[in-house]
């Protein structure tokens, strides 16, 4: 990990419209890794993401984004540094799927073409021609959501926050989705902070599982990292174990 998180959290304390709390005293995101975050409907999960996103601001302590305070970040390097794709999405009603494509990708400096990077997604995520000159009214909810999926993982941004990675994807088109997003990771070196509400979801792509309860984080982990339970022992076998011992003392 690097010494300078991405990310870093510092005695956050945000009051929610309904009265609750998104509490946390310490908590820092490194480059390069899917964090996972899990929890049940309400528990903080879209008010962290909402945070890092710079939607809203903590009503206490700090955010730090490359070891400066994000509030400093200018609108430009953010816009070109992160990709966004929330739970709601504000359709254009009357432009078609291309030329949502082509306007959302033109916005990054770093992208010259948006041409060639709409249709480099689009072979990735499987997403046609036909799909491509439909109106954005006329989509599924499902077809909605996988192509500002498309869009932000498009992007090639730096940062990538998924918020509930699951809506309205059936479980064949979220393989897919974690496959492609694994690749992003581990190739482009992309860090995402992906939230569901079955932790199961992440287990083949996530690097750190963080899991909030009521507005706090309530646990902090890796998938690698072994319980510290002892092994079961295989009784039957310890058994013929010491009495083969027992055998050979007595023939001695």
């Amino acid at each position: 990990m690097n010494k300078i998180p991405l990310f870093s959290l510092q005695g956050i304390d945000y009051k929610c419209y309904n009265g609750n709390s998104l509490i946390v005293k310490k908590f820092d995101i490194h480059k390069g890794i899917i964090y996972g975050v899990s929890g049940k409907p309400g528990s903080g999960k879209s008010v962290l993401l909402n945070l890092l996103a710079g939607n809203i601001k903590p009503n206490k302590g700090s955010i730090e984004y490359n070891g400066k305070q994000f509030s400093l970040l200018s609108k430009k390097d953010y816009n070109n540094q992160f990709a966004v794709v929330s739970q709601t999405f504000k359709v254009p009603y009357f432009k078609t799927v291309k030329d949502y494509f082509i306007k959302y990708f033109s916005k990054f400096n770093h992208i010259d073409n948006a041409q060639k990077r709409m249709e480099l997604i689009c072979r990735k995520m499987d997403i046609t021609d036909s799909i491509l000159n439909l109106k954005m009214k006329h989509l599924s909810t499902g077809q909605l959501r996988w192509i500002t999926l498309a869009a932000g993982i498009g992007a090639d941004t730096k940062v990538l926050l998924i918020d509930e990675i699951e809506q309205h994807l059936p479980p064949e088109q979220l393989n897919i989705l974690l496959k492609i997003l694994h690749k992003k990771c581990n190739y482009d070196g992309v860090t995402m902070v992906i939230s569901t509400q079955k932790i199961e979801n992440l287990k083949k792509v996530g690097s750190i599982f963080v899991n909030f309860d009521q507005g706090k984080i309530t646990s902090v982990r890796s998938p690698n990292k072994r319980s510290g339970r002892r092994p079961i022992r295989n009784n039957n076998k310890d058994r013929k174990s010491s009495r083969n011992i027992k055998k050979a003392k007595t023939n001695n």
